[in-house]
């Protein structure tokens, strides 16, 4: 079958993808050299209106990825006839993933090539494909492995893995992975040392702190460093919270020690991180400078010891890690209260307060947005299974409301800006040759002066114009293209669920990024019963489609 004729009114797909680690090998792998590769063979095999799909610094045991995701959602919708590839490493590097890929081709009769390995599944089923994979896996298996293998004998010989010092030090003028004592930063670690011998604890050495207008140890090296911090809270840069002062006061580093090989990932699939057992960390004595002498540490740790710690005798809520406060952007940490009834019974109460109101410190920069777990896991709950249902009701209405909202405003489709761009494009190359060939007619005397002056001011106007449309118009499609990646990973996780009947931690973490709760209202009518005039406001954020209830409020 001739491949226009099979790709008649659909596009074919160049797909490229480039991880760290293979732009670490040369340039035979790069992005560049593999759109010329796949180029050059849709022109020679007769393979026209070709789009690329790109994954820049994406890891092949990924499968979640910008590029691949718009791709596959092209496939779904019936516009591709064609996927080619450079080869199979390109597509992934886990044999089952991979295989899921191929089989999703197949049920959208989608025609699969690897331009270099000779895969073309037009000619049928080819097992050498599947030792390819094995293989492609095999070598990311056995990279990863020989990583680690450099990491741990880097925290062997006392080498940091990265710069990132804790507050009190510095990378050091001749090695970077060496640190060295930061002096005004160390001052504040030995005061607050001091201040836990003189008896304060955690809150109150805090407290201090934001007293003397110190600046937080993220926004101090940020400063020092000069550059933007990052993962700040929207709080004043001076607000000092228990849990920094908690952590530098449990710090072992300050004593001179390189604690290494703390934290690890699971495996070359499995990038999450996680904390090593004690007994499998790499401790150097005397690695850097120390800040804290051994007496006043042991002080610090024998007075923190023998303080009564409250002891939760409650779970972790499902909510917990997501909670922020609507107004000041900072977390929402969970406490426990009680009311005794008439009867004389206590009952238990458990609720969320931003941690930049009074009940966490004395220099308060947010009232509590107070609001019980009970009312905000049941308004997320309502809030998951009405989106859920309506992404599986009609999917492709889902995908219409998600990403034609954001394409309303330009009142165009994606199909059309495409051609207003290539249309501006080839415009401003026209308007060039003509500057140039005006340029050569007013040199040899064709054109007079005032004349050639009157038609470049008039050309270049309209190129200046166009310009300005071309950059418009690529705007407009990379928001586009970005939404449609956005909406197919949301859909992949609505469709790994039958059903949600209860909110889990594992729940909260696949489909929410945060829940914004705003300050209560009261109605003043009804204030003998303050509960049920109660007003407020619970903003449920999703992975990929931050803005989805905006656009589902129709429905």
């Amino acid at each position: 079958m001739d491949a226009r004729e099979a790709e008649q009114g659909k596009m074919t797909a160049l797909y490229c993808r480039l991880s760290k680690e293979d732009f670490e090998t040369g340039e035979s792998n790069s992005i560049v050299h593999q759109k010329e590769i796949l180029t050059k063979y849709a022109k020679d095999h007769g393979f026209g209106n070709y789009k690329f799909f790109v994954d820049d610094g994406v890891s092949g045991t990924l499968f979640s990825r910008p590029g691949l995701d718009a791709l596959l959602t092209e496939v779904r919708a019936g516009n591709v006839a064609t996927v080619i590839i450079k080869d199979q490493s390109r597509i992934g590097r886990d044999v089952l993933e991979v295989g899921l890929l191929k089989r999703t081709f197949d049920e959208y009769n989608v025609r699969f090539i690897a331009a270099n390995d000779n895969l073309d599944t037009a000619n049928g089923f080819d097992i050498m494909s599947i030792f390819r994979d094995v293989f492609n896996e095999w070598f990311v298996a056995d990279t990863s492995k020989k990583i680690r293998a450099v990491f741990k004998q880097k925290a062997l010989n006392g080498k940091h893995s990265n710069s990132v010092a804790p507050y009190g030090y510095k990378p050091s003028a001749e090695d970077k992975f060496v640190w060295a004592v930061d002096e005004p930063a160390a001052d504040v670690v030995r005061d607050i040392f001091n201040m836990c011998v003189a008896g304060m604890g955690p809150k109150y050495i805090a407290n201090e702190l934001c007293r003397r207008g110190l600046k937080i140890p993220q926004i101090y090296k940020a400063e020092r460093d000069g550059v933007t911090p990052k993962h700040i809270p929207n709080h004043p840069d001076t607000v000092w919270h228990t849990s920094v002062v908690s952590g530098i006061l449990a710090n072992r580093e300050y004593l001179g020690m390189a604690i290494l090989n703390r934290k690890t990932s699971r495996s070359y699939k499995d990038h999450r991180k996680f904390i090593k057992p004690e007994d499998e960390w790499i401790i150097h004595e005397n690695a850097h400078p120390a800040i804290i002498d051994a007496e006043t540490f042991e002080t610090v740790q024998r007075i923190r010891s023998n303080r009564r710690q409250v002891t939760r005798h409650y779970a972790k809520g499902a909510l917990d890690d997501v909670m922020y406060c609507a107004d000041c952007g900072s977390r929402q940490h969970a406490k426990r209260g009680s009311v005794k009834a008439k009867g004389g019974t206590v009952r238990e109460y458990y609720h969320y307060v931003c941690k930049n109101s009074r009940s966490y410190t004395e220099f308060a920069s947010c009232t509590p947005h107070c609001i019980s777990r009970e009312g905000v896991e049941k308004a997320v709950l309502d809030n998951l299974q009405t989106v859920i249902k309506l992404a599986k009701l009609d999917e492709k209405r889902f995908i219409q409301k998600m990403t034609d909202a954001s394409l309303r405003e330009g009142a165009r489709s994606t199909q059309k800006a495409n051609a207003e761009l290539v249309k501006a494009k080839a415009r401003i190359a026209t308007l060039d040759r003509i500057i140039s060939r005006i340029y050569e007619d007013n040199v040899s005397g064709k054109i007079g002066d005032e004349r050639f002056q009157t038609m470049l001011a008039g050309y270049e106007v309209e190129q200046k114009d166009l310009k300005s449309k071309v950059a418009e118009l690529e705007s407009l499609i990379t928001a586009a293209t970005q939404q449609t990646t956005n909406v197919e990973s949301f859909l992949r996780l609505v469709r790994s669920r039958t059903e949600v009947t209860a909110l889990t931690t594992e729940i909260v973490h696949e489909f929410i990024t945060r829940v914004e709760v705003s300050e209560a209202e009261y109605s003043p009518a009804r204030f003998s019963h303050w509960a049920r005039g109660k007003r407020q406001t619970v903003k449920v954020i999703y992975n990929y489609l931050d803005d989805i209830n905006a656009k589902l409020k129709d429905d």
